[in-house]
């Protein structure tokens, strides 16, 4: 029962963290995406590592963060909320995986497009159609995630094992 206990502490600091960092980033995406589209279609505002015109990107890691701070009601008890944790860590491991999927695609066109004679480069590993490739800060956050996927799974199983 200890051991639990110690593991639900982990998992909520874990699962506080990432839902900060999920919000933070989804937020200045978000605000990145409306001032661009909507306020100043002519400039072009941006922030380094992350991409300027991707509305349903910000609003998918504000979400992700939102579910992983709900988690937090684990401090009152309430066991239940281990599920907020773990639908955060899938839906974060789906979009990391969606975005590597699309570099994958930005990968293969420069390849396709070299085999018809064009010259060949890396830029599709960090601009391509993500405008940030590979240094999308949602694939790292992904896969920082896989720790608190495992947490929480070895968690519920303890907890239906009592």
């Amino acid at each position: 029962m200890v051991r639990t206990r110690n593991n639900q502490g982990i998992l909520v600091v874990y699962a506080l963290i990432m839902g900060l960092l999920y919000v933070v980033i989804g937020l200045a995406e978000f605000i990145l995406a409306i001032w661009n589209w909507f306020i100043d279609p002519s400039g072009n505002l941006s922030l380094p590592y992350l991409p300027s015109r991707d509305l349903f990107g910000g609003f998918s890691s504000l979400t992700i963060g939102a579910v992983y701070l709900r988690s937090l009601d684990l401090l009152k008890g309430r066991n239940e909320s281990l599920g907020f944790t773990l639908v955060g860590a899938l839906l974060a491991g789906a979009y990391s995986v969606v975005y590597m999927l699309i570099i994958g695609a930005d990968g293969l066109n420069a390849y396709l497009s070299h085999i018809s004679g064009e010259e060949f480069t890396w830029e599709w590993l960090t601009q391509g159609t993500l405008e940030t490739g590979i240094l999308r800060p949602e694939i790292w956050l992904g896969l920082a995630s896989l720790p608190l996927l495992i947490l929480t799974l070895k968690n519920l199983e303890s907890q239906k094992s009592e």
